[in-house]
């Protein structure tokens, strides 16, 4: 009964989470460069059923399944397959047509603490439910590593998880990171194939762990010795896991960057620059072009990356209709006007345009109104290392719409209400319950 009732309000908690990201994704179905949230649930730590022997009074070993204890809202991830480029006729318009190639892609480390970790020095034992097949010592579990929480630490690589070297889960010759529930990498411990794991894929594509016929999970978390330290299901352990998917949610994807810490009032410890697919574009009073946000867009320079403290200063003498060139270039009038110039923190011109640059997407944090901050980047130099020149094209005079599906988002938001409605059955129900219960105990017969 306490099961019941505890399952059921994390269900409800989880599904009022959820009808609000649904709400904000509705709500901005009209935004130019909008993108979508999907809900991720987190379900709590699974138990395994085994069939009982009366005769012993105990357990006889045989797996007959697993039940779940509830589950938890734990975050929204942006979807970022592009929305339909509309023409719009409007010269300060520019949409973005993102070009992130296709396939499978894993978070993986990124040097520092795990990659450059050497892993399984020591020796390894034979396992008993395999002999011959070796496996890392097992150790007790314990909880987590500390939170490595250095920008850059971790990043999106392309390609098929694989067991690497000890049965290490990798990608590209890189091990995967483990994650907490805040998506931060944990720091020292990795996902190694279980080697009583009779399966043939590594994980779903969620990241979780698959089983096999005799409930073995796929992987175990372990140590850079080899120890496992425990496997997805601990309690120590609730939240760990890895980050796997596609172009969809995942992977490098085309940006223009925006000065946030110019805004009055942006107040400091915030981020420095933020990224944007909202190319409805607008003038301050010094024609400079901002964003829907009012924040100076910054110019792209030689080495196609944002140029620190630039602006893109529209030429009030220009005398022509189209401000920008497929390529992002200045047009220039039959006068000899450029449509615009770039300048540099101090007001001099450079050579620079109108562009892009690519973002791992994993590592953004949304603002609101379109904007997405690079993860603990508060300087210029730190959103710089966290970019790479820009793989998308820019189309002037269109915008990219909103990827929200209005019907189904609708749908869902009324799946949701459902499962909530269903969850406070279940408390009213036990509520009924243990309310009989109370009365009638103590009650005999007269």
């Amino acid at each position: 009964m306490i099961r019941a009732l505890t399952t059921a309000a994390s269900g409800m908690v989880a599904m009022e989470r959820q009808q609000q990201a649904l709400a904000n994704n509705l709500a901005n179905a009209e935004t130019p460069g909008f993108k979508a949230v999907m809900s991720e649930l987190l379900a709590f730590p699974e138990q395994r059923l085994a069939l009982w022997d009366y005769d012993s009074g105990g357990p006889t070993g045989s797996q007959i399944g697993r039940i779940t204890t509830g589950v938890a809202f734990q975050e929204g991830v942006p979807l970022w397959t592009p929305g339909t480029l509309q023409t719009t006729g409007r010269t300060l318009d520019v949409a973005i047509r993102d070009s992130t190639p296709a396939g499978p892609y894993a978070v993986v480390w990124n040097g520092g603490m795990g990659a450059a970790t050497t892993l399984f020095p020591g020796p390894v034992q034979t396992t008993a439910a395999q002999p011959g097949v070796q496996s890392p010592a097992l150790a007790a579990p314990v909880p987590p590593a500390p939170v490595n929480p250095s920008p850059g630490a971790v990043q999106t690589v392309a390609g098929q998880v694989v067991a690497g070297p000890n049965g290490v889960l990798e990608v590209a010759g890189r091990p995967l990171a483990v994650l907490n529930a805040d998506g931060q990498p944990l720091a020292g411990v990795f996902a190694a194939r279980n080697p009583a794991y009779q399966g043939q894929a590594l994980a779903g594509g969620d990241g979780r762990p698959l089983y096999d016929n005799h409930g073995q999970p796929s992987y175990r978390w372990v140590d850079a010795a080899g120890n496992v330290v425990g496997q997805p299901g601990d309690d120590a352990w609730l939240g760990a896991g890895l980050r796997v998917g596609n172009a969809d949610d995942m992977g490098w994807h085309s940006f223009f960057a925006v000065d946030y810490a110019a805004q009055p009032g942006a107040g400091s410890g915030g981020p420095a620059w933020v990224l944007t697919r909202d190319g409805h574009f607008a003038l301050d009073a010094n024609n400079i072009l901002v964003d829907a946000a009012g924040r100076p867009v910054l110019p792209i320079g030689p080495s196609g990356l944002p140029i620190p403290g630039g602006r893109i200063r529209i030429n009030p003498a220009y005398q022509g209709k189209d401000l920008f060139q497929p390529d992002g270039l200045p047009v220039v009038d039959s006068a000899g006007n450029p449509s615009y110039s770039v300048i540099d923190a101090n007001g001099n011109p450079v050579a620079g345009r109108l562009g892009v640059v690519d973002a791992d997407v994993t590592q953004l944090n949304p603002l609101g109104a379109g904007e997405f901050a690079l993860a603990g980047a508060t300087t210029a130099a730190q959103a710089l290392a966290l970019l790479r020149p820009g793989s998308g094209s820019v189309q002037p005079g269109s915008l990219e719409q909103s990827n929200v599906d209005a019907s189904a988002t609708m749908t869902q938001m009324l799946a949701a209400l459902a499962q909530y409605e269903a969850n406070q059955r279940v408390l009213r129900t036990e509520d009924t319950l243990l309310g009989d219960a109370v009365e009638q105990v103590g009650k005999v017969n007269a």
